[in-house]
């Protein structure tokens, strides 16, 4: 399936396939940038996901803040657009963060799907070796 640009905008939720078939983690475009070497930069949330983390009471987190995504994402995700919503002020810690090590030429953004997102951010955060 071929996407353009002007098929995101920022508000837009997405619901994605998770890792499990029980998992349908949600997708919010809080902020789009132009990558300077062409295509664009889409600024996430992703929500209604189930990271294990067990340094937290829960053992679990159920959204990340910030995710860089580019277009093929949402085509690995099998994503639907499901309606908007306003963008969630909580990514603009990790984007700083983002931008600041993208602009040093330390950080990219994933092109993979939102499952195997979440797999290597539960794997980093539990010391677990990418696979």
């Amino acid at each position: 399936m071929s996407t353009s640009a002007s098929r995101y905008a920022v508000g837009q939720l997405w619901r994605c396939k998770g890792r499990t078939p029980d998992e349908s983690p949600t997708l919010l475009i809080n902020q789009i940038d132009q990558h300077p070497l062409g295509g664009e930069i889409y600024h996430v949330t992703l929500r209604d996901v189930r990271v294990r983390q067990p340094a937290l009471p829960s053992g679990w987190i159920d959204s990340l803040p910030h995710a860089p995504v580019i277009a093929q994402t949402f085509e690995r995700s099998d994503a639907t657009l499901i309606g908007t919503d306003t963008p969630d002020p909580a990514y603009r810690k990790g984007y700083a963060q983002w931008k600041a090590a993208f602009d040093a030429g330390n950080a990219g953004s994933f092109g993979v799907s939102v499952a195997t997102i979440l797999e290597i951010v539960e794997r980093q955060l539990n010391g677990q070796p990418l696979r």
